[in-house]
């Protein structure tokens, strides 16, 4: 029996840096990460930080051009944690899954170079 997509937006596998932190977590200690895709709800990214469903997630993103439809943007967003995997992954890394609930414009975070 094949598995239905729940999907509702599309997935681009953009390998852009990312970094992110529990918000329980009071000393706001930030992890760098990369996204192994992205879309306009959610993002998927590697790390070796265990992490468990349902943990909020403060998440820094540049979001490009294709998945926003307008121009690109850094922006901090809330989230959830929706699912880890350690299935196809290398020993010691889980692949996170966060949807994103909701977003500021990151303007004082904005390194001058660009990139995060």
């Amino acid at each position: 029996m094949a598995i239905s997509e729940r999907r509702i937006t599309p997935r681009f596998k953009l390998h852009t840096s990312l970094s992110f932190h529990r918000i329980e977590d009071l000393s706001k200690d930030e992890q760098q990460a990369k996204a192994i895709n992205i879309s306009t709800r959610g993002v998927y990214f590697a790390t070796s930080l265990a992490m468990f469903v349902g943990e909020a997630v403060e998440v820094l993103l540049e979001i490009p051009k294709r998945v926003t439809g307008t121009k690109a943007a850094v922006l901090r967003f809330r989230g959830r944690v929706t699912h880890v995997e350690s299935k196809n992954m290398p020993q010691g890394i889980s692949g996170i899954g966060v949807q994103l609930l909701y977003y500021e414009r990151d303007l004082a975070g904005i390194p001058k170079t660009g990139v995060l």
